[in-house]
Formats: structure tokens, sequence, C-alpha cells
């Protein structure tokens, strides 16, 4: 979820913001809900990045229904902001899906998607669709959420995350009707200034998907970033859950 391919990325935040030097001084942050969720836009990559690794669907006890090996190229800082995703069977050589992800500035993330031998195009996914019958959706790869705008804070505004990490709780709706999705409530660590964790809330404000961050690495090829090693997104009450895993992260050189 999060994030989640992007929004796993956590860039190299102090080099965009000063962070809280101590616990004090976090407690005394006065931003608005709309000002921290558009903080974490801020730690995310600017340079082109390419991100390898594995996606596996499976039941609660372990058994895995499926397993795919991914790319994603990203380039965040281009104008406009894109993106590319390549899903492939678990060989890592067939081709299943390729998605082109743009975001215009001032509107919504668009999708274009390719399916079949030849890759044509074909009708946009809905953001709340899932990938490949994965749990992660369309909304967790293009990271739209970060960008509403009716954001506010949840009760209570504070908390812990799964990992412990102490966090901001933020409530953000969407601009216009999403199917299945009448908000995210989201996890926002106060240190680091990414998310951590959230919620797909339905119609009726009930979790129906979870995601969240198991832990985190220094990749070998950027030992100066830390960056989400695997995350775990759960469709509640569906008896199975993905695994999101990043095996490779370098930067791509222009």
């Amino acid at each position: 979820m999060f994030c989640a391919v992007a929004v796993g990325l956590m860039g190299r935040a102090q080099d965009v913001f000063v962070l809280p030097e101590n616990e004090e001084e976090a407690e005394e942050d006065n931003r608005t809900a709309a000002q921290i969720l558009h903080d974490c836009t801020r730690v995310i990559p600017t340079d082109p990045l390419q991100v390898k690794g594995s996606l596996t669907v499976r039941r609660e006890r372990g058994t895995v229904l499926a397993e795919y090996a991914y790319a994603l190229l990203l380039d965040w800082g281009a104008n406009p902001p894109n993106a590319e995703f390549l899903l492939y069977e678990k060989d890592g050589k067939t081709l299943l899906e390729r998605a082109q992800l743009l975001r215009p500035r001032g509107r919504p993330a668009q999708i274009k998607l390719y399916r079949g031998a030849q890759m044509e195009e074909v009708a946009a996914p809905s953001f709340s669709s899932r990938v490949r019958g994965t749990d992660m959706t369309w909304l967790d790869l293009t990271l739209d959420f970060l960008w509403w705008k009716d954001v506010r804070f949840d009760e209570p505004s504070r908390g812990t995350c799964r990992t412990g990490r102490k966090c901001h709780i933020l409530l953000a709706a969407p601009p216009e009707e999403l199917p299945g999705c009448s908000a995210m409530r989201i996890w926002v660590d106060t240190r680091l200034q990414c998310i951590m964790q959230a919620e797909q809330l339905d119609p009726q404000g009930n979790p129906v998907r979870k995601m969240w961050v198991q832990n985190v690495w220094k990749p070998p090829k950027l030992e100066d970033r830390w960056m989400i090693r695997d995350m775990e997104i759960e469709t509640l009450n569906s008896g199975h859950r993905t695994r999101l895993f990043f095996e490779d992260v370098e930067a791509v050189k222009p």
C-alpha cells in the first residue's frame, strides 16, 4: 500500500526538509493534516530509479496462490512525473501486463494499461481495482491519495503503527466517487514523514484493505537511502494477502 510501491520508497528526507531532532520537538508539530500528507510527497525520490521484485499472493496459513515478478521504472522528477510498471510470470520473462502511469500537474493520475501477446491497450482500470488478482490496487501504485485535498485528523490523531513507530493518523477522502473507497486512513511517521501503514475504508467507514511496512533496508546500490524491503497488503475477510518484496533498487542513468 503503500504504497504501495513508490510510497514505500523513503527518500533522503533530511535533504528535503529538517526533521525534528528529538521527541519533544516532534510533539510540537503544528502542521495541518493536509500539510502532513503533502509533506509525504516531498520524500518520494525524484531521480530516476529502477525497482525489481516479486508479488506473492498466499493464504493466511502460507499456501502460495500466485506469484509474479515485476519491474518498476520511476521518474517522479520528470515533467510530468511518470512510471512504468511491468508485471511478469514468476520466471521474470513472460510479460503479462504493462502500465504507464502519469501525474499531470494539478490533475489526477492517469493509467494506460496494455495486455495480451501484442501488449494492446485495454480500458483504463479503476484506481480501486486489484492488480492481476493480487491485493494491491492501482491506487497503491499511483499513490493518488497523497494528493487528495480533503484531509483531516482521525480520532485519535496520534498513535503507533504495527512496527511501533509513532505516527500521525489521517483520513483522506477522494475528490470524486471511487468504487469501494470512501476514504484512506493513513499512518504517517512523525519523524520520517513517510507512510508506514494505511487502510482503505468502504462507504460505511469500515476497513476493507490494510497495508503496512514490514521492514526497511539500505539497498547495496543506494547505500545513502533507507527504503522499504517488503510490505504486506491484505484484503479483509478474503483469506489471503499479498507480499510486495523489493529485491533490487538502482539509479537509472540518463
